[in-house]
């Protein structure tokens, strides 16, 4: 779940700036940010292992055995916490799991071939695609200081993804493919799901990313030489390995565990505020390549990495401050 993703808690962030309220605000804000700093950390440990499971089966696989672990455990935390999963308006849910499982699958694939840092780098490019595409679609002015973000997040992720110019691949323009799905997926969990419990829209991603792997396992595996193909995106149908099905159901349980508790983060925090922790999974995902795989980022990605953040913590910040002219107040109390 990226900057943005959930909305909710801007709601609330102008109905609590009240004077008598700004203590208990500091202190929920708090306890979100540790939950999404948690979050951040465990989903960026098990997005490296998705490159583990690619050496063991295909993403088509991976995505069937990942919804098969996944969505049982999202219903029972959902019976659990007393919480229907049942969607408010059913089409636009669709039309959003949609959108958001193309960019996740495009992240996925990218996995397979690249580093999470720089996978993940292109996918945090969606807060700059959701504001490029509020101006062009719906007349949203962008501000300066949104603009400068834009540019700066974009040359961060340039620099972090490094592409070659004169030897562009589609592996090199992919990652910023999946951000500009998910930023499309943000505009609808705004505009046409904002009534949705997030737990409705995880069940839906989940739901149709197994359904989509479901189907492109079966094409993959019936097409002539299935047996000769070994790449991630390509592969067919393979026995499951004791490793494979390992890796899945660790990298799907942590992504249930991230999930909820970044839901709950936005839940009891103000969303605007929360959104900036999140941008940690990059340093997270850095650290944790260093730690499995001794792949170890560079002075110019951590410099992109250093970009993206200080763009996606300047938009952050200016969102912050519209919200508190809209309620009418004053600065925040910070002591």
């Amino acid at each position: 779940m990226l900057p943005g993703e959930c909305v909710e808690g801007d709601a609330r962030y102008v109905g609590r700036l009240t004077r008598g309220g700004r203590k208990l605000e500091n202190g929920r804000d708090t306890q979100a940010a540790c939950m999404a700093l948690a979050a951040t950390a465990i989903l960026s440990l098990t997005d490296n292992f998705v490159y583990a499971v690619s050496q063991e089966a295909g993403l088509w696989q991976f995505q069937v055995f990942r919804a098969l672990i996944a969505l049982p455990l999202l219903l029972l935390a959902a019976r659990l916490s007393n919480r229907s999963i049942r969607p408010v308006r059913p089409r636009y849910v669709a039309l959003r799991s949609m959108t958001v499982a193309g960019g996740l699958l495009i992240y996925f694939g990218c996995l397979g071939a690249l580093p999470v840092a720089q996978a993940s780098g292109g996918l945090f490019s969606a807060p700059l695609w959701v504001l490029l595409l509020s101006a062009a679609l719906l007349g949203v002015r962008i501000r300066p200081i949104q603009a400068i973000a834009i540019v700066a997040g974009f040359a961060g992720a340039l620099l972090l993804l490094r592409p070659d110019v004169g030897n562009l691949t589609l592996l090199s323009v992919m990652p910023l493919g999946a951000g500009l799905f998910y930023g499309m997926g943000v505009l609808m969990t705004r505009h046409l799901c904002a009534n949705e419990r997030a737990m409705t829209l995880a069940f839906g991603i989940f739901l149709t990313m197994g359904t989509i792997g479901a189907v492109m396992l079966g094409v993959t595996t019936v097409l002539p030489g299935a047996e000769a193909r070994t790449d991630f995106i390509t592969q067919g149908w393979v026995t499951p390995t004791p490793r494979f099905l390992l890796l899945t159901a660790l990298q799907s349980g942590g992504a249930v565990i991230a999930v909820t508790l970044i839901a709950n983060a936005y839940r009891i925090g103000t969303s605007s505020f929360v959104a900036v922790f999140e941008y940690a999974f990059l340093i997270f995902a850095s650290l944790w390549a260093m730690l499995l795989w001794g792949d170890s980022t560079d002075a110019l990605g951590w410099t992109g990495i250093g970009i993206i953040v200080a763009s996606g913590i300047a938009m952050s910040v200016s969102e912050r401050r519209r919200a508190r002219r809209v309620a009418g107040t004053g600065p925040l109390d910070t002591h």
